[in-house]
């Protein structure tokens, strides 16, 4: 008997495991699991440099409620008691009394605000509530944020409470019952009565990063005003209101226009391209004006220069290209915006005078300081006695014009010693105007080198002259050399009096070479010669022309160049190179060329105005547009 009891409840326990658990199985024997204990947390005060004592610590339980309390004992001067604040300094500051729920370990900090601060009321509208009274206003200053209350006393027969919102009939923002309210302002709230019917406008940030404003729930028939882009953001692109359909082929909301709810609707953030103008100060100092983003096919005024600044240079507005050679834009110009673009700041170089009491000084300031595209302007006001001078910059297209004080009292750099006056580097552009360069008379090379990548331009008033080249070595030109550099002569200016001597002489007035280029607008090249000794040859008196080099006449004078000694070429020698000579635009004359004289027997061609040798063969190259002869007289057929 005892064995089949046993068996019974052996059984009634198997069976009540298996429909009881095992947890109910234990409750049945040993009695209710004990609770674990509530999670707490404590919740801090701060003082934040107030005097006093603040309120005490709190511990509460984890998801329960507190009030926040007055300020206790604290004081700051005459600030003013705000409330509290999970932080010291910004953020929402909370009333006295309003309710926060505990998630963790809290700490409020006194907020304290100048007396001066402005106060705003909060109203609160009944709306229609057919008995009860509404809570009372709160006047609190700005910044706080308020604790909405509940709808009190208040009730509308047939509707239920759901709120209060911006507006009467419910179309604004809404505010949940326990919500915090930031007050910036005056402002009412309504309370909002609720039918069994509602009809919901939902926002969808369609792509966008952050938060769509929340849906507006109203009655139906009600006109809803159609909220903002609040805090969304979407990388290169801008808000354009709201649209039925994402892709916007719907209906289209514009921000703040009305809908009257006779549905639920989705609307969907419509999103533009934008564009960014970008502003380049394009070597200038100083800060660039701010990017613009914009929609497409905005127009933009252009900024001016703000607080750029360009050594040596004045702003002249905008260009699509940082060289200038793109479309000018003026500042204050209207300018349509299609695309992404940069525009460059477009600097005109104006002269400025270099730094330094003597000539010599200020080239050296400008080889070991000058920018880019600088011009520097030399006014040389007395005689000056110099040794060689290499023209030079670290920077690029820099011009450097030196002149006299007045074109009616010229004055003149005199070489002393032995090289050239002036060697012009690259990237350098020399302009001569009113000064007089003068040689020596036994120099051991031209007045003037002009390199590769140089320029050289006299203008009215320039004269080199009076420099004898007489080196065994170096018999290349008596006034100039341009070694793969451009020489351009204008009115008024000369080369003249110069000489190369030597057993072989070449170029009394110019020798040009190394696919160098000379351009004669106008001026005179006179008076220069070659001296041989009658020992060899001397090529080209006024000019020599070699290593595929081109010198171009459209104005000027070439006359009376002459040759000691057996010589070719009493105006120009042709080794290798090519002349041209034509009446520049709207001009009737092209220039004129006189041959010089030889003074011996033996002299082949030196009478002649222009001379090339081509061994037994001399003919007219009409393709190339030169002559290889020419009388000493004679200017015919130049056209």
């Amino acid at each position: 008997m005892k064995n089949k009891q046993k068996s019974i409840f052996i059984l009634i326990t198997i069976t009540g495991m298996i429909f009881l658990g095992c947890e109910a199985m234990a409750t049945l024997f040993h009695g209710e699991k004990p609770e674990p204990p509530p999670i707490t947390y404590t919740v801090t005060f701060d003082a934040n440099g107030a005097s006093g004592t603040p309120p005490e610590t709190q511990t509460v339980n984890e998801g329960a409620a507190i009030r926040l309390p007055d300020r206790g004992s604290l004081s700051k001067g005459s600030d003013i008691f705000a409330g509290w604040n999970e932080s010291s300094s910004g953020g929402a500051i909370y009333s006295v009394g309003a309710s926060v729920t505990v998630t963790g370990d809290m700490v409020f900090y006194a907020q304290w605000l100048d007396s001066s601060t402005p106060q705003y009321t909060v109203t609160f509208n009944a709306n229609g509530a057919t008995s009860g009274a509404a809570p009372a206003s709160q006047t609190v200053y700005t910044g706080i944020s308020i604790t909405v209350p509940a709808q009190g006393t208040l009730d509308y027969s047939g509707k239920t409470f759901g709120g209060w919102n911006t507006q009467s009939n419910g179309g604004g923002t809404n505010y949940a019952e326990g919500a915090f309210y930031t007050v910036r302002g005056n402002v009412t709230l309504y309370a909002k009565w609720q039918s069994a019917v509602q009809y919901t406008v939902t926002y969808n940030a369609n792509g966008a990063s952050g938060v769509a404003p929340p849906a507006q729930t109203v009655e139906p028939g009600t006109e809803v005003t159609i909220q903002g882009v609040g805090n969304m953001t979407y990388t290169g692109k801008k808000f354009d209101g709201w649209n039925t359909q994402a892709n916007g082929n719907g209906i289209r909301y514009p921000e703040s226009s009305g809908y009257t709810a006779i549905a639920n609707l989705t609307l969907y953030a419509q999103w533009q391209d934008s564009y960014t103008v970008t502003f380049n100060a394009n070597g200038a100092g100083g800060t660039v004006p701010a990017a613009q983003m914009v929609d497409s096919g905005t127009v933009i005024t252009l900024p001016g220069i703000g607080n750029m600044s360009n050594l040596g240079k004045t702003f002249e507005g905008w260009n699509t290209n940082a060289n200038g050679s793109g479309t000018d834009y003026a500042e204050g110009a209207a300018y349509t915006v299609t695309a992404n673009a940069t525009l460059y700041a477009k600097w005109l170089s104006v002269p400025i005078e270099p730094p330094g009491a003597t000539l010599v000084e200020k080239l050296a300031y400008i080889r070991n300081n000058a920018g880019d595209g600088v011009v520097y302007d030399i006014v040389v006001d007395n005689n000056e006695y110099i040794g060689p001078q290499t023209v030079s910059s670290l920077g690029r297209n820099i011009t450097v014009i030196i002149h006299s004080a007045s074109s009616d009292d010229l004055k003149s750099i005199q070489l002393e010693s032995q090289g050239y006056l002036f060697s012009v580097d690259t990237n350098i552009t020399l302009k001569l105007q009113d000064i007089v360069l003068k040689g020596m008379s036994t120099n051991n090379k031209a007045l003037v080198l002009v390199g590769s990548g140089g320029k050289l331009i006299l203008n009215s008033g320039a004269k080199i002259t009076l420099n004898t080249n007489v080196s065994g070595g170096d018999q290349c030109g008596g006034g100039i050399r341009v070694n793969g550099g451009f020489l351009e002569l204008n009115e008024s200016s000369e080369i003249i009096g110069n000489k190369v001597t030597d057993r072989s002489a070449y170029g009394g007035g110019i020798y040009v070479e190394n696919k160098g280029s000379v351009t004669v607008r106008g001026g005179i090249i006179t008076e220069n010669s070659v001296d041989t000794g009658r020992e060899l040859w001397g090529y080209g008196c006024g000019i020599y022309i070699t290593g595929n080099s081109t010198v171009t006449m459209s104005g000027g004078i070439i006359s009376k160049n002459t040759a000691i000694g057996w010589s070719r070429g009493g105006g120009i020698y042709i080794n290798d190179g090519f002349f041209t000579k034509r009446a520049a635009s709207g001009s009737s004359t092209s220039g004129i060329i006189y041959g010089g004289t030889g003074d011996n027997a033996n002299t082949s061609g030196g009478g002649k105005a222009i001379y090339r040798d081509f061994g037994s063969k001399k003919e007219r190259n009409s393709t190339l547009g030169y002559y290889d002869e020419i009388s000493s007289s004679s200017d015919e057929g130049w056209e």
